[in-house]
């Protein structure tokens, strides 16, 4: 009786540690959730440009992975990159930790971020002035070498990606949310 007893009691602690941490789970994953953001609507892929410039520091995290990436003007850019999940998912963080180097020149191709104001005709709560020199990629290129990476391939490959789909879907909602309030 007793064996079965410390059995028992063995398993109820077990069962309210794991109910324990799958509250924890769930309250830090609604919390990054709701936190997250909508890259089209943060984002401005009506606008596409391009920057170069050495890789000063790579930072692979969850739910993104930036670099920060030094212009030849001294200008600092954060380049807002995939999560190292799906890096990793993808074969692509072993590669990508190898070219990203400290001083590898980089090619980045990508959306800039908009305003505040801009922002905030989406996200109303939303309160954090966002730092003009970051960039979403489509295409990250490494200049001394061949290796590279599209944000529409598991692999990496050449650049081309220039995000008209993205804008198109930001003007159909744009006005559709416009169209919205007038109705109002």
């Amino acid at each position: 009786m007793r064996v079965y007893r410390n059995a028992l009691t063995a398993f109820l602690n077990a069962m309210k540690q794991l109910t324990f941490a799958a509250a924890i789970y769930i309250v830090t994953a609604a919390s990054s959730a709701s936190a997250h953001h909508s890259h089209p609507l943060t984002y401005d892929w009506c606008k596409t440009l391009t920057i170069e410039g050495r890789v000063e520091k790579v930072e692979y995290n969850e739910p993104h992975s930036h670099i920060f990436l030094r212009l030849d003007n001294g200008t600092l850019w954060t380049v807002d990159w995939a999560p190292s999940g799906g890096l990793k998912r993808n074969g692509l963080l072993d590669p990508a930790q190898k070219a990203l180097v400290l001083g590898a020149r980089i090619a980045v191709t990508g959306a800039p971020i908009r305003t505040l104001a801009e922002i905030r005709q989406h996200f109303p709560d939303y309160n954090t002035e966002p730092n003009p020199n970051t960039i979403d990629p489509a295409s990250i290129r490494r200049v001394e070498d061949s290796w590279s990476w599209n944000v529409n391939s598991q692999e990496p490959q050449p650049a081309g990606n220039s995000g008209e789909g993205l804008c198109d879907a930001y003007k159909r909602l744009t006005a559709a949310k416009a169209e919205s309030k007038a109705v109002k």
